[in-house]
């Protein structure tokens, strides 16, 4: 090693000498701030000077000590090392073909190596194809619910549904073992992970994300040529065992994997588009407006096709398929032999997919596995084909945008007011639907300030988080739903509006009595920093009942919440009815009318009304 580093040094310092060919130079200087050599070293095409600096924090990435700031030394530094260390050529595949097409005469001092293990690997992927893939939201979990992107390899003559024999690249933050919580949550925010890629068999995904997470997936071929195709491959091969720092906003999944798309189709600047946060989502409508796509796949998971598979039996039907899920016996009873053969089936099949839902996540017990075997030997001895229709929903990239200002005009207190507001992600309950799932908020930075008459303007609320999360139970689902905020925000106390520091969240239950509605009830608790309450920070439990429903262009949401402070004698309740109309995919309007209510032991009772009218657009 240490002759190799020798060797590097003097042919770097001829390379670089008055003696070398001034025309090779020039050249060099020329490609260093060209866009292919930019993406290979992940520069920032829009940084120059003392802003350039690669997104890639991993010394073995570079050659030049001052590589992940000099583009130019990095592009030195790999010529020189090409003509006196072969094994180059195997760790940066991407770079030295660019380089030997690029640099005239190069080829003639760099002597070709034959990379058996890089040739045996682009082998095994034998790709042709290159899909990506959305995974979509999963309501239960906080960090999944912006959904996440990953690459997949189709090889050559890859058959519709076949797909399992394709590989899937995909990049993600090491996460320590035992990280959970708030601790999990700062340090993904402030780059605490390390990120980098790897690869696995795309079943393993789909074990993961349909199977294990209930997530939908949505794959979306992209029109990449074979040239472009291997030129991306290459760059893969050079990231492996290379760390990225990782953020859950911006440096994430999502950005790394628009890195990779601009390196196979320099010029695209598809990366650029994300200064500050880098949304799945988004990425994935970047990735249409480029016109790479060609076309979309819905694969739903597990729990959406037992869904449409539930709804498809009558009510008689059901109750007998969750019966039978419990007790065997109940093929033998009169009300599931008076049946048809079909509908035996349909009956059969449906409590024999509920049983191996229930096994994914709770293991596979004695009683429920033996069950299991005997309905699917029930299903082989009737043939009787089933067609499971599943409807596709909204594609997720065609709805909203995912930030968002309005415009609002009301009256509060008796005073009219004018109000902006500014979103920076990503949805609520009562945004245009289309693309997203009902009953799940998601909100992030979420600022209110208002003008009243008079010429007073206040913050009106500073949201750093805002989640709801409407989970349906039913006979065969029980999921919990809830809620979680944290906030500045005006309150009324002692007479005035006090702007107030707090922290609230809760948990209960929430049933669909009407199809595209919801009810829900939650157990929810407040702590709140407020210096005219007679304790500085005082606790609230509460309850919170809401009803909401969906039209196709239009959301109905009338809620009702109540909190008791327990270290003073304060009440607070409200009540609100809120109503929007979609006007397009990225704009609507919203009337709401709150209805407030302030008791207290120690001060005059308050009731107050706020109207407002708002004009919403996403972008």
């Amino acid at each position: 090693m240490k002759v190799k580093a020798v060797l590097l040094s003097i042919a770097f310092f001829i390379f670089i000498s008055p003696n070398a060919d001034s025309q090779d130079y020039v050249n060099s200087a020329q490609l260093a701030k060209t866009e292919q050599w930019r993406a290979l070293l992940h520069i920032n095409m829009q940084t120059e000077g003392s802003a350039l600096e690669s997104y890639v924090d991993d010394a073995n990435f570079f050659l030049a000590s001052d590589g992940n700031t000099n583009p130019e030394n990095e592009l030195l530094a790999t010529i020189a090392a090409l003509k006196v260390q072969d094994d180059i050529q195997c760790k940066f595949p991407a770079r030295t073909s660019f380089l030997l097409e690029n640099i005239e005469g190069l080829a003639k001092e760099v002597v070709p190596f034959h990379c058996q293990e890089y040739k045996d690997w682009r082998k095994k992927l034998n790709t042709s194809k290159v899909v990506l893939v959305f995974a979509s939201a999963q309501l239960n979990s906080p960090s999944s619910m912006y959904g996440h992107t990953f690459l997949r390899f189709d090889p050559d003559n890859v058959e519709q549904g076949s797909t399992y024999l394709s590989y899937a690249l995909n990049f993600g933050a090491s996460v320590t073992e035992g990280d959970a919580g708030f601790l999990y949550a700062a340090k993904g925010l402030t780059g605490g992970y390390p990120g980098h890629f790897s690869a696995n068999p795309y079943f393993e995904k789909i074990k993961e994300y349909n199977r294990l997470e209930n997530r939908d997936l949505w794959e979306y071929e992209l029109n990449l040529t074979q040239t472009e195709i291997d030129t991306m491959l290459a760059h893969v091969w050079e990231l492996q065992g290379i760390n990225f720092e990782y953020f859950f906003f911006d440096e994430n999944c999502s950005f790394r994997l628009l890195e990779l798309l601009d390196v196979a189709r320099p010029g695209l600047y598809l990366a650029k588009n994300f200064p500050v946060t880098a949304m799945p989502l988004d990425t994935v409508r970047v990735v249409q407006e480029g016109d790479l796509i060609t076309q979309t796949q819905y694969r739903p998971s597990i729990l959406t096709e037992l869904k449409a598979q539930l709804a498809m039996l009558s009510d008689e039907e059901s109750e007998l398929a969750l019966a039978l899920s419990q007790d065997i016996e109940v093929l033998n009873s009169e009300s599931f032999i008076k049946l048809s053969k079909v509908q035996q089936q349909s009956v059969v099949d449906s409590a024999y997919r509920y049983l191996r839902y229930q096994n994914t996540f709770n293991g596979r017990p004695k009683e429920t596995t033996r069950r299991s075997f005997l309905l699917l030997r029930r299903l082989n001895e009737n043939k009787t084909k089933l067609v499971i229709p599943i409807e596709q929903p909204g594609r997720p990239d065609l709805g909203h945008k995912t930030a968002m200002v309005g415009f609002s005009l009301g009256q509060n207190l008796d005073k009219s007011f004018a109000e902006i507001k500014y979103r920076g992600s990503y949805h609520d309950l009562l945004d245009p639907m289309s693309g997203y799932y009902t009953g799940m908020s998601l909100n992030m930075v979420n600022l209110m300030v208002r003008l009243y008459d008079g010429g007073d303007v206040k913050l009106e609320k500073a949201e750093l988080l805002d989640i709801v999360s409407l989970s349906a139970r039913n006979d065969y689902f029980s999921p919990w739903s809830w809620k979680a905020n944290i906030s500045v925000e005006q309150q009324w106390t002692m007479d005035k509006e006090v702007l107030v520091t707090q922290g609230s969240g809760g948990g209960g239950v929430s049933y669909q009595p009407l199809e595209n509605s919801y009810v829900f009830l939650l157990a929810t608790g407040r702590l709140e920093f407020n210096r005219k309450l007679d304790t500085y920070a005082s606790v609230a439990p509460g309850l919170q009942a809401g009803f909401l429903y969906y039209w196709p262009i239009s959301t109905l949401l009338v809620d009702a919440e109540h909190y008791q402070f327990l270290f003073d004698q304060t009440q607070r309740s409200r009540v609100s009815i809120e109503q929007s109309v979609e006007l397009g995919i990225n704009d609507s309007i919203r009337f709401s009318a709150n209805f407030h209510r302030v008791e207290s032991n120690t001060h005059e009772n308050k009731s107050f009304q706020e109207f407002k009218l708002e004009y919403r657009h996403y972008f």
